[in-house]
């Protein structure tokens, strides 16, 4: 379809300028007729020389898969035929949802004795995980008379994943709950404490160190006292169990959801499991089990977590915490670490975890990870001007206790609670993650 150029309008203007310049009567119509039937023909063979888009090739390049919430460089390579000089108005299509930058441009080709190529780089950052799709690339090229555009359309349509941080934005903390803090290891030396139960190797003996370590086959054959070090049993198994129901989908800072802070922390801990040497399985649920991953072990692991935690999804269900049990007791029957992302804020809903995890709790060490909501703190405190922020405060302190007897409940019945603003939950889940490891509590 013909696309007039702002010269095309300026002229078609011009030309009402006819009846006022020759005065009243029937010249100045037939002049402004004959200048716009003139203009339209002019248009129209602008239209028809203006070049297809099959002078053009065009590839678009992305570092995949692209991460959420970041901010993802896009690349697009525009291959022009030899010809003459062209002026043309590109418009790339990411996927809706996407907030994009430097996507639409105009350029201008001179003239080329041989292929020429351009390059367009922009950002994108996607608000949400899962897969999207890009649509294909859209081109205006305008005439040689410059008073009409061509559209044109170059097919790039492709679909795309969009993972979690696997960054996580938080490698530092996460590192600094996983390996001990400096100095530590030279006082473990010398007061004979090492962490973990399994074997590591031997040294000499230092001062301070406990008697019991002291390895005496070893000592006899050297001549001089020998110790037992000793590291984190490796191979040990962690389960992620990631509650899709509503009661994660309320949204907190940066179009952000609590399930989306809950799958950047699950992902931390999958990796601080795979740098240890454990197995790591994961079960998503709502009201019914949605997904399970298998518990291996390898950093390979990392792909089918990932895989898996980029697709989750909250859904308006209640959550059945026993069928998600049920399938974890049908799978692992050695004792493992089980950490379950869900929220405390709803009592009924607590009650029948606390009924279902007293079970599961006799025969695995079971934690649970909620993410704290800095707003309904600050409420519950602020004080109030009005009778609305009156009865604001009063919602906000009624769920900060029931949070807070839930936790204290599931505490009475052996269950671990972490609870952390969402940006520190990563390092938080990492860090209880690395004490279990560390007291050989498996």
């Amino acid at each position: 379809m013909p696309i007039p150029s702002s010269r095309a309008v300026l002229l078609l203007a011009l030309g009402l300028a006819w009846p006022p310049l020759l005065g009243p009567g029937l010249a100045g119509v037939l002049t402004m007729v004959a200048w716009d039937a003139t203009l339209l023909a002019l248009l129209l063979l602008d239209w028809w020389r203006a070049p297809l888009g099959e002078p053009f090739s065009a590839e678009r390049r992305l570092r995949l898969p692209l991460t959420a919430f970041c901010a993802n460089p896009v690349s697009l390579r525009l291959r022009a035929a030899p010809g003459r000089a062209l002026r043309l108005a590109l418009a790339d299509a990411p996927p809706p949802g996407f907030e994009a930058a430097g996507h639409r441009q105009a350029l201008l080709l001179p003239r080329r004795a041989a292929p020429g190529e351009v390059t367009i780089d922009y950002q994108v950052t996607p608000r949400s995980r899962g897969r999207h799709a890009f649509g294909d690339l859209h081109l205006r090229l305008l005439g040689p008379l410059g008073l009409c555009w061509r559209s044109s359309r170059l097919a790039l349509g492709e679909e795309v994943s969009v993972y979690p941080d696997l960054g996580l934005g938080t490698a530092a903390s996460t590192e600094l709950a996983v390996v001990p803090e400096p100095g530590r290891r030279g006082r473990d030396l010398r007061t004979g404490r090492s962490e973990g139960r399994e074997f590591a190797a031997l040294r000499a003996y230092q001062t301070g160190d406990d008697l019991r370590s002291v390895d005496w086959k070893a000592t006899a054959r050297r001549g001089w006292p020998v110790v037992r070090d000793w590291q984190p049993e490796r191979n040990q198994t962690l389960w992620i169990l990631l509650d899709c129901s509503r009661n994660l989908a309320a949204r907190l800072e940066q179009d952000r959801t609590r399930l989306d802070r809950a799958v950047e922390a699950a992902l931390a801990l999958a990796r601080a499991a795979a740098e240890r040497g454990d197995r790591t399985g994961l079960i998503l649920f709502g009201a019914e089990v949605e997904r399970v991953v298998p518990a291996e072990a390898g950093r390979t692991r990392l792909g089918p977590l990932a895989e898996a935690l980029h697709l989750a999804r909250s859904r308006p269900v209640e959550a059945d915490f026993g069928a998600a049990f049920d399938v974890l007791m049908a799978r692992q029957r050695r004792r493992a670490l089980v950490v379950l992302f869900t929220e405390l804020n709803d009592p009924d809903a607590t009650a029948l975890l606390l009924a279902r995890a007293g079970v599961l709790r006799r025969r695995h060490l079971v934690a649970v990870a909620s993410i704290a909501d800095p707003e309904l703190v600050e409420a519950a405190s602020a004080r109030p001007a009005t009778a609305a922020e009156a009865f604001a405060r009063a919602a906000a302190e009624r769920l900060v206790d029931e949070r807070e007897h839930s936790e204290r409940r599931l505490s009475a019945a052996g269950v671990t609670v972490i609870h952390a603003a969402g940006r520190a939950l990563p390092a938080a889940v990492v860090a209880r993650y690395a004490a279990v490891k560390a007291r050989g509590l498996l």
